[in-house]
């Protein structure tokens, strides 16, 4: 998978820990590839590879699917080609072991019932799609953070079932190439840990502290994934309050910035 090229240079080093290895990560990581540092940000890095794009994190992070995250977040720049080979990642002074546990977000193991039918929840969704893909700052503009919530929280309560139809719905959203691979992710009902965590509590003080590490992620990219999380699960009833104040407030299609991979919020 990928393009196949010459390695970079092996520096001293390679045993620096590695936390975790998302899922989405292993799958464009899956052979020897060469890619590029498209964007670099304060605990991340985006780099891009033929088979699809994953973040390069400090533990600050959370765990999630495009995320490999690191005890020590090297230092990168712009355009600097990276290379997989073997069991590493490499930059042209710097290089991460992919030898780390992989890490998937639980879904809740019984999606519940109560007369609920998936047919009437995507309708919904496809309709919030086309109304907030792509709108509002950010790197991952506002709107698909609630959309990412939304569609991942229709996954764990519609079942597996549903996730072709929610991986069209992701792939029509024309927004930058970040937001659009964690949409992709969350269709396929992977996000965030803290937005599994919240999916998954089983009492109310499990819910509260989910939802303040949501909360404290990005500018408003957690309270916004928050609000998707809390719409898709109330989809059943076909509620989805503030949206349309919230529409207005978010703006028109990504912005110049973003869709360079710049983030303006």
């Amino acid at each position: 998978m990928g393009d196949r090229g010459r390695s970079a240079a092996r520096p001293p080093g390679r045993a620096t820990t590695t936390l975790d290895v998302g899922l989405g990560v292993r799958e464009v990581l899956a052979g020897p590839a060469t890619g590029q540092v498209v964007s670099v940000h304060r605990v991340a890095a985006y780099l891009r590879f033929p088979a699809g794009l994953i973040a390069l994190t400090s533990g600050l992070a959370p765990s999630g699917p495009l995320h490999l995250r690191v005890a020590v977040l090297p230092g990168l720049h712009v355009g600097e080609r990276v290379v997989v080979e073997g069991p590493a990642l490499s930059g042209p002074t710097w290089s991460r072991s992919l030898d780390a546990p992989t890490w998937t977000g639980s879904l809740p193991p019984h999606p519940p019932a109560g007369g609920r039918t998936p047919g009437r929840g995507v309708r919904a969704l496809r309709d919030l799609a086309a109304r907030l893909g792509g709108r509002g700052p950010g790197l991952t503009p506002e709107g698909d953070d609630v959309l990412a919530g939304a569609l991942l929280a229709t996954r764990a309560v519609a079942g597996p079932s549903v996730e072709p139809e929610l991986r069209e719905i992701a792939a029509s959203v024309r927004t930058t190439e970040v937001a659009a691979a964690f949409l992709a992710w969350a269709a396929r009902g992977q996000c965030i840990a803290p937005a599994h965590d919240r999916l998954t509590a089983t009492d109310d003080h499990a819910r509260r502290s989910a939802e303040r590490r949501l909360r404290a992620i990005g500018a408003s990219s957690g309270a916004a994934l928050l609000r998707g999380l809390r719409w898709g699960l109330r989809w059943g009833s076909g509620q989805a309050s503030g949206t349309d104040n919230q529409i207005a407030l978010l703006g028109s299609a990504p912005e110049f910035d973003q869709l360079c991979g710049r983030s303006v919020g």
